[in-house]
């Protein structure tokens, strides 16, 4: 009885080990809760610069003042976004843009100075090149389609040629009296400067339309349709900080580096240190064979 007690006990040990391990090892991992809504929140501010690259028809200058809108003049932008990260790719969210630009505009042979300001509200979609959910890697590369709404405004700050009487600037115009359906694609990169904190970039292409179908059509952001308003760019950088809204419970003892840390800290050190230092390595490493 002694005996088959002890070998018992031993394989009964075994056993739990055998399970309990791996639950440990996986507890002990940590996870973006991507899949709840109160973690994988992102927050981004961003400043750059727009420029718009088609006119407005014709058949709607009467709501911007008779002139039209200054070309290929760079002018500052500021961007406002926030997200939530749906899946271990996938990101969802609002995204407010202001651009302002002046510029010179023919208006019958004469150049006018014109002011035109653009506010855009719009609902964005982004798929990241490299998963999220297990850690945020150190660079990552994204791809976002955004749909929404573009209110303008644009003024003459010179006097109009044979409209002697007309005044420089229209105060009645309000922006939401010339609204467009938006939409826009742009490409970007994020590196992870901390756990939470990130430096972003994105270049973007948007037109706007007077078909809220076209919110569908992406093939027509790369040439004018007939439904066309106008198109313009833009390059913008910026900072981007995650957070979650859940808590989590504190160590007494001391506080585990999480996965994204682990990897800023070691990039840094081959940084300073050089890949293929020594110092990287292991006390074991076998520089003959290579490992």
């Amino acid at each position: 009885m002694v005996t088959f007690s002890f070998v018992s006990f031993r394989l009964l040990s075994v056993t739990l080990l055998s399970v309990l391990l791996p639950l440990h090892i996986l507890a002990q991992k940590p996870k973006l809760k991507s899949t709840s809504w109160r973690d994988n929140w992102k927050l981004e501010f961003k400043t750059g610069v727009g420029s718009l690259i088609s006119p407005v028809p014709e058949k709607y200058l009467d709501k911007i003042n008779n002139v039209n809108i200054p070309l290929f003049v760079p002018g500052p932008m500021g961007v406002f976004s926030f997200k939530k990260g749906i899946t271990s790719r996938l990101e969802m969210g609002y995204q407010f843009d202001i651009l302002r630009i002046q510029g010179k505009v023919d208006v019958r042979g004469t150049d006018i100075k014109v002011l035109t300001q653009a506010y855009t509200h719009s609902y964005l979609v982004q798929f990241n090149l490299r998963e999220t959910n297990d850690f945020k890697p150190l660079f990552n590369y994204f791809l976002n389609y955004k749909i929404g709404g573009v209110s303008l405004k644009n003024e003459p700050q010179e006097k109009l040629p044979d409209e002697t009487d007309q005044a420089v600037v229209d105060s009645e115009k309000k922006y939401a009296s010339n609204v467009a359906v938006l939409t826009g694609i742009g490409l970007g990169m994020n590196y992870q400067l901390s756990n939470n904190l990130s430096l972003t970039g994105s270049f973007d292409l948007n037109r706007s339309s007077d078909s809220a179908g076209d919110v569908f059509q992406i093939q027509k952001l790369f040439y004018n349709s007939p439904n066309t308003v106008n198109s313009y760019i833009a390059l913008s950088v910026g900072l981007s900080y995650w957070f979650n809204f859940s808590k989590t419970k504190a160590s007494s003892y001391f506080k585990a580096r999480t996965e994204t840390e682990k990897l800023l800290l070691q990039s840094k050190i081959e940084k300073k240190k050089g890949r293929s230092s020594a110092k990287n390595n292991s006390d074991w490493y076998n520089y003959k064979k290579g490992r």
